[in-house]
């Protein structure tokens, strides 16, 4: 099908959903340990978007990089991501996901040091579909990362892209610490049911994950909402099983009994406070933050004193902004959303959160507003 320039691929119906592909298993070393790295890579791109990429003629839209919750495999929530992929610009989404890093350098363990693993699963899986990453060179000497089987290398003039970072819940505090570190690969931030937005005690946040878990099951409703609902906590009940499991193995062979408990250091990471003074974000042009209007986990009544569903007033939003996003500048667009859900929205309400964060960021096959202090 002959699809005009300025129609976007989704919307001339050229583009196919796309279908789930296998996660890739690797081993990652960093930090003088051998930890296991996951990477999903969703590509709905057409043939001719291919052609036109490999070219080199024209700058790629940016990747999009989702960054899942806590104990989420890439594929959990893969009716979010794969919508994304569809939607997008760029017909790309990059899920990665590490085990906590609790190597030998204090300083780069827990999120601290996984921001760099899940950048450089990044690198791997775009090296795979033929594109590097603008502004963003392979770690080396103290903060290397070695990965197996590593990506074959990529031809002289491959095209370079930017990424578009997307969070949910500790993910979203992962999105904001990669857009910090990488200010001159990262273009826009998304994020959704997100944490990052109170202090708070890893107790407190336990205690509070314990009641949204059974508010979750009480208004999962119709819709099929209560098989997606299963499917992710399956999802988690994996990923969190797996990780304690692997870290016994980890701390017998390293002697090393602390890495057991690098699970928990994951629950201590959720608590951190995102603002300016921590993780600057005045490089992006675009920032999108939804909640849900049912997550008791991180409630919008609670973090931002409004019980609308919708968009915030005006003062809500210029309090936010101040509050978290004091350096970015007039110019760039922060959109502040509650949006129907629980904590597990992106699962639940797929298309809605697909949808709102393609728009929030303007990456999607609709017309978007002009960039510039919009709500």
């Amino acid at each position: 099908m002959k699809t005009r320039k300025d129609v976007h691929p989704a919307q001339a119906g050229s583009r196919s959903r796309p279908a789930k592909t296998p996660v890739e298993k690797l081993f990652v070393t960093f930090n003088g340990e051998t930890v296991r790295g996951y990477v999903l890579a969703i590509d709905a791109r057409t043939g001719r978007e291919k052609e036109a990429a490999s070219s080199g003629n024209a700058q790629p839209p940016p990747v999009i990089v989702f960054f899942p919750g806590h104990a989420q495999r890439p594929d959990d929530a893969f009716e979010f991501t794969g919508r994304l992929a569809w939607k997008s610009r760029s017909g790309i989404v990059i899920v990665p996901v590490c085990d906590t890093p609790h190597g030998d350098d204090p300083s780069l363990r827990g999120d601290d040091g996984k921001v760099t693993v899940l950048v450089e699963l990044v690198r791997h899986a775009c090296a795979g579909l033929g594109l590097g990453i603008h502004g963003q060179a392979p770690q080396t000497g103290a903060m290397a990362v070695a990965l197996g089987p590593p990506a074959p290398p990529l031809p002289p003039g491959s095209p370079r892209v930017m990424l578009a970072v997307v969070g949910w819940s500790h993910g979203a505090i992962l999105a904001r610490r990669v857009a910090h570190a990488y200010p001159g690969t990262v273009v826009s931030l998304a994020q959704v049911c997100p944490a990052g937005y109170e202090a708070t005690t890893p107790g407190k946040l336990t205690a509070r994950f314990v009641r949204e878990s059974a508010s979750m099951v009480a208004r999962a409703g119709g819709e099929g909402r209560m098989g997606k609902l299963a499917r992710s906590a399956w999802g988690f009940t994996k990923g969190l099983c797996g990780d304690f499991a692997r870290s016994i193995a980890l701390a017998g062979t390293s002697l090393d009994p602390s890495k057991v408990l690098r699970v928990f250091r994951d629950i201590h990471d959720c608590t951190t406070l995102c603002d300016s003074t921590r993780f600057k974000a005045s490089h992006l042009r675009r920032i999108a933050v939804f909640f849900g209007a049912s997550d008791t986990l991180m409630d919008p009544i609670r973090l931002l004193g409004t019980a609308e569903v919708g968009d915030p007033c005006k003062e809500d939003l210029e309090r936010f902004r101040r509050r978290f996003f004091a350096d970015v500048p007039d110019s760039a667009t922060i959109r502040l959303g509650i949006l129907p859900g629980t904590h597990a929205a992106p699962v639940t309400h797929a298309e809605t959160y697909a949808d709102a964060v393609l728009e929030g960021i303007g990456e999607g096959p609709g017309k978007v507003g002009e960039a510039g202090g919009g709500r």
